[in-house]
């Protein structure tokens, strides 16, 4: 089983991922990962916030001998008391756990034609004049309920996480939770 970790859209040319971080998350393996347990800092500059109920955590799962490809999308909310963490909806743990149980009855069935990936999505806004050019942002997740964060992107710049066009084009933050 190959399952790749993304930290947001535009992940892939980003060169302030942590790869040690990517490595580890394989061998925990997320589809083994009680949903209730996940959850995602995010570190946003000054400027920069995210709209209320935008964070999504998407998994997808194909098994390429069939070409069959499954998605979920699922709900991150803010915890109360810690404005950087997210954790999946309460709503959203039944269907997580289902599609996990899909993914190890096909990584059971031929590892070799499973490939999963965990990303995250978010929309931002604008607080004020917005993010300053240098400004920097980090995320981090975690897949057990005594575990530590694991750096995905650490102190990367703000395209990191969120993608140029949506930087130009976001407006700004109305009430945000």
């Amino acid at each position: 089983m190959r399952l790749l970790v993304l930290a947001a859209l535009c992940l892939s040319g980003c060169t302030n991922i942590v790869p040690s971080t990517v490595m580890r998350l394989a061998a925990i393996s997320p589809i083994e990962a009680n949903p209730a347990d996940v959850a995602v800092a995010i570190t946003l500059p000054e400027g920069l916030e995210i709209v209320a109920d935008s964070a999504r955590l998407v998994f997808t799962m194909q098994k390429s001998d069939v070409g069959e490809v499954r998605e979920g999308v699922f709900v991150l909310e803010r915890v109360p008391a810690q404005r950087a963490i997210f954790r999946v909806a309460p709503d959203d743990l039944g269907a997580m756990r289902d599609l996990q149980a899909t993914a190890r009855q096909w990584k059971s069935e031929d590892d070799d034609t499973f490939k999963g990936s965990l990303s995250v999505t978010l929309a931002p806004c604008r607080i004020g004049d917005g993010p300053a050019d240098d400004a920097r942002a980090s995320l981090a997740i975690r897949l057990s309920e005594d575990g530590v964060y694991l750096p995905l992107i650490r102190d990367g710049p703000v395209s990191a996480v969120v993608e140029a066009e949506q930087l130009l084009e976001m407006g700004p933050c109305g009430t945000v939770r």
